[in-house]
């Protein structure tokens, strides 16, 4: 990646990463000059410049408490989307008591502090605000480690705008991030989460204040108090004015409930006075109305003159990374790309989950085994078919035991669900490899893997036809996929004979559009006769699986009643729950229990411990919801909502180097055919009692 090469489709890479790559020890060569080496502390300290300029500009010494607000307390934090100093004081005179600049304009002065006497009141809530635009960054994009998020506010100069459009341009390819827009629920959530980190008294107010917009006249006002001489100290009649229009903007003039059909798109209650909705479709709706006009976040021009200058200071460093490509093990930039994919990945699963019928004849075996999502279709077909496939040609069991596991469609141990997305990042990353020469690189497959949202089937048709190697057998080799022969074979049949995928795409699509489950008997009996009509590979082909231990077969039975009790257990308490919620907000959908994704306890030391509990019932409608990354220690394996309340619960200690552990559903679902399993339980038997021999 270091040796500026590129890959189709996105710009050089010499330039995607740069900033990640260029501090990484293990991504730079020996001969680099030296970069700081703790940049949260250089950021700490710009910080700290950033406070002296804010109480050079605020007449601290004229209004009484002005600076405690914005030293202590973490009201002024420079955490928001304006640059630093005016996030610092619009922060500060946020949280301003009503009437304080007016009662100030009569009153004497007090003795003014110099500024090395209050700069020591800087440590803390300069640290507090490092730490919170560090917190932003991690849970905006999600997938960034804090060493990371530290490099790009080196460069933005703590700038929180600058340092989200380098991380996009250094990690995203052009157009598939979407501009930062402050009334977005991601961002709202963001910034929450870290005020509240900064232990802001009131992050729903820097909240609101950074989304609000402001009248033409009002937002010109404030650009000129704030921007036209920056460098001048305001007086107690401006901060007054700034007091009246954050008052303004942050008061919505009224709730109302409008009950009218079609949008409602603005409602004028006189000349001065205009707010906007949310459309609405519905006939009854409650509205919270609030002002028209520009976003505050707008106040902050230039941004793009500013990128191009940071990025211009950054190009420098090209120079000095390794000339051998980064491996993915190492590279921070590649671990990111990573945990992008497997949170996508994540996605895709769920949205099969959906399309599956529930209670029973769900193909859970098949999805958790061998539901991978690469193949000849799009990810989450790709994800169906093969499940439905494996359901009945991988994984036959006895009919005493398939008559109980049929019934086992809940994951309680949500790392057998990782492993699912884990291994199907394998077998995307090898088939990217065959979409082009230019692409044989691990980081031009993850690039384009992220590029595509890893439906890259298109890229390989014309490749198929044209050499003989079947590009699915290997990607479901490099998989770890239990049967790899019997899977390329299988979307070999789909691509050779398209009229059978369009059937199957058929149901999927008859599902989708019509938000029923699918129709499994009639697409198992269409890819069992397509299979047994057209495959050259056949059921006798497949490794005879040993017998399994008597010891073994009893552990088996002994974690299948320990699964059963804890899966009656948590759905009667999930149930009783749903059915409480649907009593205490009875205009709301009733809300039925279908597959359980992952019960994790939560990890009470991650603060804050006791913060506010989530809400019981949360629709994800939206495109980023659900956000969850994966990495080697710690994942995001739980899907949930754009919303600061839910952020802090779903970090959980076991990544994806746990995932090739023996699992609790590796023993709910264990078949006596399957050869992996059964050599891995027998093994694990004989280990453990070698131990104890070795012990006596």
């Amino acid at each position: 990646m270091a040796s500026g090469s590129t890959c189709s489709g996105s710009v050089p890479l010499g330039r995607r990463g740069l900033v990640s790559c260029a501090h990484s020890l293990d991504c730079r060569a020996d001969d680099a000059p030296p970069l700081p080496p703790d940049l949260e502390k250089v950021v700490y300290e710009l910080i700290v410049g950033f406070y002296d300029q804010a109480f050079d500009r605020l007449p601290c010494e004229r209004i009484p408490g002005l600076l405690d607000l914005l030293a202590t307390g973490g009201c002024g934090t420079c955490l928001g989307l304006l640059d630093p100093v005016s996030n610092i004081i619009l922060n500060t005179l946020a949280l301003l008591p009503e009437g304080a600049a007016a009662a100030a304009s009569t009153a004497p002065p007090a003795t003014k502090k110099s500024k090395r006497l209050v700069r020591n009141d800087w440590h803390e809530i300069a640290n507090r605000s490092c730490q919170s635009l560090l917190a932003f960054l991690m849970v905006y994009f999600g997938c960034l480690e804090k060493e990371q998020a530290a490099r790009y506010l080196y460069w933005a100069d703590a700038n929180l705008s600058l340092a989200v459009m380098l991380i996009q341009h250094d990690l995203y390819v052009e157009g598939e991030e979407a501009v930062l827009d402050p009334e977005s629920d991601r961002t709202q959530a963001a910034l929450e989460w870290a005020a509240t980190m900064a232990g802001h008294p009131s992050p729903g107010v820097l909240t609101q204040l950074m989304s609000s917009r402001l009248k033409e006249d009002d937002f010109h006002l404030l650009e000129k108090l704030l921007f036209s001489a920056a460098d001048g100290p305001l007086k107690v009649d401006d901060v007054g004015a700034i007091d009246r229009i954050l008052r303004m903007m942050m008061s919505p003039p009224c709730v109302a409930t409008i009950s009218r059909k079609g949008p409602i798109l603005h409602v004028r209650k006189n000349l001065d006075a205009v707010w906007s909705t949310t459309p609405s479709t519905t006939e009854d709706t409650a509205t919270a109305l609030c002002w028209d006009g520009k976003p505050i976040s707008s106040l902050q021009c230039g941004l793009s003159d500013k990128l191009q200058r940071c990025l211009g200071r950054a190009d420098g460093l090209e120079q000095y990374l390794k000339k051998t490509p980064c491996s993915v093990d190492a590279c921070d930039y590649l671990q990111t790309l990573k945990m992008r994919l497997h949170g996508m990945i994540h996605n895709f699963c769920i949205k099969a989950l959906k399309l599956l019928p529930t209670p029973s004849g769900s193909p859970m075996c098949g999805f958790l085994m061998a539901g991978h999502c690469y193949g000849s279709m799009d990810p989450v077909s790709n994800i169906i078919v093969n499940s439905i496939w494996y359901n009945f040609l991988g994984g036959p069991l006895p009919a005493s035991e398939g008559s109980k596991i049929e019934q086992y469609n809940d994951i309680l141990d949500p790392l057998s669900l990782l492993r699912t997305q884990v291994h199907s990042l394998k077998g995307l990353m090898e088939l990217a490899t065959f979409a082009g020469p230019q692409f044989s690189t691990e980081a031009c497959a993850l690039e384009l893997l992220c590029g595509t949202k890893c439906d890259i089937v298109d890229m390989l048709q014309s490749s198929l036809k044209m050499i003989k190697k079947n590009h699915f057998h290997e990607a479901a080799k490099a998989a770890g996929h239990p049967l790899p022969l019997q899977l390329g074979e299988l979307h070999r049949l789909l691509v050779v004979f398209p009229e059978q995928r369009s059937v199957l795409l058929s149901f999927m699509t008859e599902a989708r559009t019509d938000g029923t489950v699918l129709r499994l008997d009639d697409m198992t009996l269409h890819i069992r006769g397509m299979w047994s009509r057209y495959s050259k590979v056949r059921v006798g082909c497949y490794e005879q699986a040993p017998d399994l231990f008597p010891e073994s077969r009893r552990l088996v039975s002994s974690m299948r009643s320990q699964y059963e009790e804890g899966r009656s257990w948590f759905r009667s308490k999930i149930e009783q729950v749903l059915k409480d919620y649907t009593t205490q907000h009875f205009w709301e959908p009733q809300y039925k229990l279908d597959i359980i994704c992952g019960v994790e306890e939560i990890n009470q030391s991650c603060p804050p411990s006791g913060g506010p509990r989530p809400e019981t019932c949360c629709p994800l409608p939206y495109e980023y919801a659900g956000r969850c990354y994966s990495g080697v220690l710690t994942a995001r394996k739980i899907v949930y909502p754009d919303d600061a309340k839910y952020i802090p619960h779903d970090i959980t200690h076991d990544g994806t180097c746990h995932v090739d552990d023996m699992l609790e559903m590796d023993f709910v679902l264990s078949s006596e055919k399957d050869v992996e399993l059964v050599e891995k339980l027998n093994k694990m038997h004989t280990e453990e009692m070698w131990g104890y021999s070795w012990k006596g």
